[in-house]
């Protein structure tokens, strides 16, 4: 049996920012941040459902107020770079924009074999 691609993706509060506390974000603005944190489910939970031999993933949501993250990830905080950042198996493979299902489909073709 293939060994599975662990699969990172650390984000950003979606409700941590002035722009969306409580209160503050127009109708629309809302929204577009639900339909986009249904669609990133969505892909989550699809890869988990369609690719349960072969990927393992770990999705959290990045804190200003902890340390303890692998240093592959501190070495992008600690560069502004812009969330969210996704890692297979450690090794940095998109920052910045949450890939599409078949945009993972194609970042992990090369970790696995029938995908």
């Amino acid at each position: 049996m293939e060994k599975k691609v662990k699969v990172e993706i650390y984000e950003g509060d979606p409700f941590g920012g002035s722009c969306c506390g409580p209160g503050k974000a127009s109708p629309d603005f809302a929204d577009k941040l639900r339909q986009m944190l249904i669609e990133r489910n969505n892909v989550v939970r699809r890869l988990q459902n369609e690719l349960k031999d072969k990927v393992e993933i770990k999705r959290e949501i990045i804190s200003s107020r902890r340390y303890d993250y692998p240093e592959y990830v501190r070495e992008l905080r600690g560069e502004n770079k812009p969330l969210p950042y996704v890692f297979l198996n450690g090794t940095v493979v998109c920052v910045g924009n949450f890939p599409s299902y078949e945009e993972f489909l194609a970042l992990l073709k090369p970790y696995c074999s029938r995908i």
